[in-house]
């Protein structure tokens, strides 16, 4: 087999990874509603994490199932940097939480106000929109079109900005609007909304790295890192090219695109 399909049958597991967590959960709410009326009628509940105990549990293996999956393959999923990868495995690690650790039910008036699902969902959307605004745009450099990196990098702020913003929300509506058991909610569709989003991003990271071919680039060692440390945590971290005549020295490398 030839050098260069081989490796692009290796980078293809990235671009499997992200496409199944897009399609896993963009298809969460749906799979919820209409999985939910045709397994036991139910009616449109008043949040997706209703759904953990709706009609006895109806759709608690599909919601478990579909969360879990994504916790894992975000943890399996390996960022290009410390940070990126210390916040896609915290962010999957809080899926798991919130997958196996559901929500009060049945409590009426006496429900806490804390849950460790709840604290959970918050801060996964938190920690993946950090990546979203912080990190994904670490790759944007490799792009060698300035309008369609800019493109991206809005997208990619948008995209951040509503995953910060679904949790608040859905907390502002929870407490002017307390939603009631059994029936529907806009918090649904809030909640719903931000898992759409966390698919979309996947795809949009997707396309990117389909136009700068990071991935295989990395695979073939004609990327490099630049030094960095945990003060620029939020700071863009330098990709770029390795240079052809220093690929057989990083160390080389490393002085060149320092002193250049």
């Amino acid at each position: 087999m030839k050098t260069k399909p081989l490796q692009a049958h290796i980078t293809a597991t990235y671009i499997m990874l992200r496409y199944g967590m897009a399609a896993l959960a963009i298809a969460l709410p749906f799979l919820l509603v209409i999985g939910g009326f045709l397994l036991a009628e139910l009616p449109w509940q008043a949040s997706m994490s209703a759904y953990y105990h709706a009609g006895n549990g109806a759709m608690r293996d599909g919601f478990v199932g579909i969360l879990f999956a994504l916790g894992v393959f975000l943890m399996l999923y390996k960022g290009l940097t410390f940070f990126e990868n210390g916040a896609l495995n915290l962010a999957g690690f809080l899926l798991l939480i919130v997958a196996l650790v559901p929500m009060t039910w049945d409590c009426g008036n006496a429900c806490p106000r804390f849950s460790w699902h709840g604290a959970a969902a918050v801060v996964f959307f938190l920690a993946i929109a950090y990546v979203c605004i912080f990190r994904a745009k670490d790759t944007l450099p490799l792009i060698d079109d300035p309008a369609t990196e800019k493109r991206f990098a809005r997208a990619y702020d948008i995209l951040g900005g509503c995953m910060l913003a679904s949790p608040a929300i859905a907390f502002v509506v929870k407490w002017l609007l307390p939603p009631q058991q059994g029936k529907g909610s806009i918090v649904f569709f809030i909640e719903a909304a931000g898992v759409i989003i966390f698919g979309i991003y996947w795809i949009v990271k997707s396309c990117e790295i389909g136009k700068t071919h990071a991935e295989q680039e990395a695979v073939e060692g004609r990327l490099y890192i630049d030094p960095y440390r945990l003060t620029d945590v939020f700071r863009p971290i330098k990709i770029e090219r390795v240079r052809e005549q220093d690929r057989e020295d990083p160390l080389r490398s490393k002085k060149s695109s320092h002193g250049s």
